[in-house]
């Protein structure tokens, strides 16, 4: 009777195998091709250099670090099946899988030598890599991009083939989830030297180990298509679903909702002057409040170095006025993090505690103007313009912020509404004087924004020189937990109250797929999108 049990368990596992793979072979699902549109050409598909938003949705599918990001946003395995960690978060060793190989004809495995070469390419500075700065919580990693150490001294280690290990600068326990960002993606040496200065510039010139492949080596039409089929060779935990990514390169697609609901592409970002259309259309939403839009100055311009002019504005800005009425995409904000960022795992404003804004001063905007005109030897005001996104939102409120100066002070300033790359490399080069500057982090939790304003950061968007801030970065380097969160805090409160970032709003960014489309992971963060689990059934008549 036993005997007969066991048979019968046998059988049936074996039947729900067999049904398994047939589903895979039979079901339309895992024949369909996803249809996505990057907005412009990508830079280049060369993970340690490549960071445009088109080329990180592309490399996310034809690449994969030691770790994937899961819908929770918590690290999962990826070339690494598993990892460990010591008591206090400096170290980690990273076990890679056996099984996981590269797309080359030789099929010729990742290895942990892949990631030693891939960190210390994106920490050298002589490849000019603006994401290496993410890898500098790795030991030695900020001497190593400083030029002041060689990369041969970084904190990472192939302890043999399929064994990794990585000492940090400091503690950080979610360093897993730093692993699955496009710089910590492993790189072939052999098939770099010999792609001659041309990798990731072309299809036959990228060797990735992702989930996904380019269809043939002419797979990359620039300026019109990218071609990717699934990676038979893949060896993570959860296999591809599509049979294909379609990428369309600059489109003209005026509206996104509308090119959903057409068919015309499978998910797309739209704004939110177009969630009315999205959710007409019973679209799957995703949103994310990641990103603090505040007023920041030019800390190097000759006006606005000076305190009492940066008083003159933003001691006497009546917040309730300017932010009266608000589209739905954003909300009041009165801290630098932006509200879902997390830290050890924990919501960080949940830990940390909102900020303190400045008192307003209701009408001593012209005696704060006249005191630092003074103190800068000038007769008036020379002539201002506040830069911002060109969108309706962003406008809005610059705007409003137009007209509460003109009624504080008696000045009118100038709007110049730009693209994101013209804002971007404005705030990157000090090319202003005051802007509406989003603040929005590769990776998440508080330090990289915290970061941005030290005075060693070349990508300062304020050009903010202050070594007491500079202390109370290293201090938060050196106390993880609570501890860190309270620091953390008042690094925000530092930055608030000397007047370099004033937070106004937190801006939700939104992601739409179509209603039949399901398993689309969107990431917050700049950290691209994963079509891995990506289904697409037949639309309803």
């Amino acid at each position: 009777m036993k005997l007969k049990q066991c048979l019968c368990v046998f059988l049936s596992l074996l039947f729900a195998v067999s049904l398994a793979g047939c589903r895979e072979k039979t079901d339309p699902i895992y024949e369909q091709t996803i249809q996505y549109n990057l907005e412009s050409e990508p830079s280049s598909l060369d993970p340690q250099i490549a960071d445009d938003q088109s080329a990180q949705i592309v490399i996310m599918s034809l690449f994969e670090g030691l770790t994937r990001i899961g819908p929770d946003g918590e690290a999962q395995p990826g070339v690494a099946e598993r990892w460990e960690h010591n008591g206090d978060y400096t170290a980690f060793i990273f076990y890679l899988r056996e099984d996981a190989c590269w797309t080359d004809e030789d099929e010729t495995p990742v290895t942990a030598a892949d990631f030693v070469f891939a960190f210390r390419r994106a920490l050298n500075p002589g490849t000019g890599s603006d994401l290496g700065r993410t890898l500098t919580c790795i030991a030695n990693g900020q001497q190593v991009l400083d030029g002041q150490a060689d990369p041969s001294e970084l904190g990472v280690t192939a302890l043999d083939s399929k064994t990794l290990k990585i000492d940090l600068a400091y503690s950080y326990e979610d360093f897993p989830k730093l692993m699955a960002s496009s710089a910590a993606m492993p790189c072939n040496e052999k098939f770099f030297t010999e792609s001659q200065g041309q990798y990731g510039l072309e299809a036959g010139t990228t060797l990735g180990n992702g989930p996904y492949t380019f269809s043939t080596s002419y797979s990359w039409t620039h300026g019109e298509s990218i071609s990717l089929s699934r990676n038979s060779l893949y060896a993570g935990e959860q296999k591809p679903v599509p049979a294909g990514i379609s990428f369309t390169i600059g489109a003209e697609i005026m509206n996104s909702a509308n090119a959903i609901a057409n068919g015309t592409v499978d998910a797309a970002p739209i704004t939110g002057e177009q969630l009315e259309a999205a959710h007409a259309a019973d679209m799957n939403l995703t949103s994310f409040e990641d990103t603090a839009l505040g007023v920041c100055f030019n800390m190097q311009d000759s006006v606005f170095q000076n305190a009492n002019i940066r008083s003159a504005f933003l001691k006497t800005l009546n917040r309730e006025q300017v932010l009266s009425s608000l589209p739905e995409n954003y909300s009041q904000a009165q801290s630098v993090i932006p509200p879902q960022t997390t830290l050890s795992g924990e919501n960080y404003r949940t830990l940390a505690g909102e900020c303190s804004l400045p008192a307003y001063e209701q009408g001593q905007g012209k005696a704060y103007l006249e005191a630092g005109l003074n103190e800068l030897q000038l007769d008036s005001l020379p002539k201002v313009t506040i830069l911002c996104l060109d969108s309706p939102g962003a406008k809005a409120i610059v705007n409003n912020l137009l007209e509460n100066w003109n009624s504080a002070l008696g000045y009118y300033l100038n709007l110049n509404a730009v693209s994101e790359n013209e804002l971007q490399s404005a705030l990157r080069n000090g090319n202003y004087q005051l802007a509406l500057c989003p603040l929005r982090a590769d990776n998440d939790g508080p330090w990289e924004l915290l970061n941005l304003f030290s005075s060693e950061n070349p990508y300062n968007p304020a050009g903010y020189q202050n070594q007491d801030y500079n202390n109370l970065l290293s201090q938060i380097k050196a106390s993880p937990g609570e501890d860190g969160a309270a620091l953390c805090l008042q690094a925000e409160n530092h930055l608030i109250q000397n007047l370099v970032f004033y937070p106004l709003v937190y801006e939700k960014r939104y992601f739409a797929s179509a209603q039949n489309v399901t398993g689309i992971i969107f990431h917050p963060y700049n950290g691209g999108i994963d079509f891995i689990g990506a289904e697409k059934t037949e639309a309803e008549a």
